[in-house]
C-alpha cells in the first residue's frame, strides 16, 4: 500500500515582478515532487501581473486591493493571507521574483 505524499504549499508573494512570473511558476511545475499547491498573493500590481498569473488554471489567486506604504508589512500580511488559504502540511515561502532548483 502506497502512503500518500503530503500536500506542499508554495506562497508567492508578488508586487509588479510580472515579468519574473512565469520563470518562478516553472520552476515550481518541474519539481520532481508533485503533490504541490500553488497560492499566488498579488498586492495590487498595476503592471500586468494578473494577467500572466490568470493564464495557469491550477493556482490560487488571491488579489489584496489595498496596499499600504510599508513594504514590509503588506508582505507579512500576504504571508499570512496566502497561509490562511494553504492546505499544505509542508509551507514554502517564494518571492515572485525567485524560483526553486529542480529538486527543491
Amino acid at each position: 500500500m502506497n502512503k500518500l505524499k503530503p500536500i506542499v504549499s508554495v506562497l508567492i508573494i508578488n508586487y509588479n515582478n510580472d515579468k519574473f512570473i512565469q520563470d518562478c511558476i516553472e520552476s515550481i511545475e518541474n519539481q520532481t515532487y508533485k503533490n504541490i499547491e500553488i497560492i499566488f498573493h498579488d498586492d495590487s500590481s498595476s503592471d500586468n501581473s494578473i494577467e500572466v498569473i490568470s493564464k495557469y488554471k491550477k493556482i490560487k489567486i488571491i488579489k489584496n486591493k489595498i496596499r499600504t506604504i510599508h513594504g514590509a508589512f503588506n508582505q507579512m500580511n500576504a504571508y499570512q493571507r496566502a497561509f490562511k488559504k494553504s492546505k499544505g502540511e509542508i509551507i514554502f515561502l517564494l518571492d515572485s521574483d525567485d524560483f526553486f532548483s529542480k529538486k527543491k
